[in-house]
């Protein structure tokens, strides 16, 4: 009986002493190191659009417009719609951003239509036959517009 009180006190001094340092460092936080700070230095950009941005812009604008006329057309998802519309939006606000007044005046037509489809795609989720068919026609009659009338050669006069 003796031997088997020393043999359990024994197992117990071993399990306690040798697993406590495990257990507490479990418990002790690690400290981690600093991320260095990464420094950019800014760049001088000139003030006026580059022909490969005004370019990239109005091929983002056309692709995007092509891409409401094909989501419309097929009559694939609400969300489709709506993305590929506030993506042309936001591409043609961006060419307006570049043009002089007489610019603006001139694609401000253009810029209106596409509000008001952006507005009736986003009222009405399920457009009807009769509606997406109409919604491609004015897309196409703008995208045509857009494409006959805002080349890079027809808009330098009103690059800022």
């Amino acid at each position: 009986m003796k031997k088997n009180i020393l043999f359990i006190f024994l197992l117990a001094a071993l399990v306690l002493n040798s697993g406590c340092h495990s257990l507490r460092k479990k418990f002790i936080r690690k400290k981690h190191k600093k991320d260095v700070p990464v420094y950019v230095t800014p760049k001088e950009y000139p003030q006026k659009p580059t022909r490969d941005i005004y370019v990239d812009y109005y091929l983002y604008t056309k692709g995007w417009l092509g891409e409401l006329i094909k989501a419309l057309r097929k009559g694939i998802s609400h969300k489709r719609q709506k993305h590929a519309i506030g993506e042309a939006i936001m591409n043609l606000e961006q060419i307006i951003s570049f043009f002089n007044q007489e610019g603006r005046d001139s694609i401000e037509p253009l810029h209106n239509q596409l509000k008001k489809i952006q507005k009736e795609i986003k009222q009405i989720p399920n457009l009807s036959r009769y509606k997406r068919d109409s919604l491609v026609r004015k897309t196409q009659n703008i995208k045509r517009e857009f494409d006959s009338n805002y080349t890079y050669t027809d808009i330098k006069e009103w690059l800022n």
